[in-house]
């Protein structure tokens, strides 16, 4: 997977979990600053990560990603080590 197909991905769950259209997210998108997560939107993002990408995200990591590029960074680069 190319990171652009990541980047797709990650956009069209965060879109999905947040109700903004994947056109209008950018890589410094801040998911509690500007997005306004709160708990249960980062657990619906979880999940909707992990079935989209079909591997588990421990939870520990999901709070290291505060930003959409960051997430797309994480998921690109362990979809590449899963896939293999």
């Amino acid at each position: 997977m190319d990171r652009g197909e990541a980047e797709r991905k990650v956009k069209k769950v965060v879109s999905e979990v947040f109700g903004v259209s994947p056109g209008k997210l950018r890589e410094g998108t801040s998911f509690v600053d500007d997005l306004h997560a709160k708990s249960m939107d980062i657990v619906e993002l979880l999940a909707g990560l992990e079935m989209e990408f079909g591997f588990r995200v421990p939870q520990r990591d999901v709070r290291q990603n505060k930003t959409v590029g960051q997430a797309v960074e994480y998921m690109h680069a362990k979809a590449k080590k899963f896939r293999k």
